[in-house]
């Protein structure tokens, strides 16, 4: 059963009470996991950028690959992201979302994932 609701992505369903509470948005930088890779004392200047904005269910990174981007090119999409942040890259972001949960697209662990 735990294998078919992590597969679907339905284990996620629950931060949208985080996103109703206000503390993420629907659409933004992931929010950082306890397994990254290093401290955020470690983030250049330049990849702080992607706390700039409230995180999100969603994002650019995750629509990039999900689960098979390092952190380092993961933490890149959403410095773009904040960078370039407009509607239209939204409503991109929100329907690429859905169409890749529906199809289990990019849903498979490549293993650990690698600071690099």
């Amino acid at each position: 059963m735990g294998r078919f609701i992590r597969a679907t992505s339905l284990d996620e369903l629950p931060q949208l009470i985080n996103v109703l509470r206000g503390d993420m948005s629907l659409l933004g930088p992931r929010p950082p996991l306890t397994y990254h890779p290093w401290p955020i004392e470690e983030y250049t200047e330049e990849q702080l950028h992607m706390f700039d904005v409230r995180p999100g269910f969603s994002g650019w990174a995750q629509i990039h690959g999900r689960k098979d981007v390092e952190w380092n090119h993961r933490i890149e999409l959403n410095v773009w992201y904040v960078r370039h942040i407009r509607f239209t890259l939204d409503v991109q972001i929100f329907f690429t979302t859905i169409f890749k949960v529906l199809l289990n697209k990019d849903n498979e662990n490549k293993g650990e994932t690698l600071k690099k």
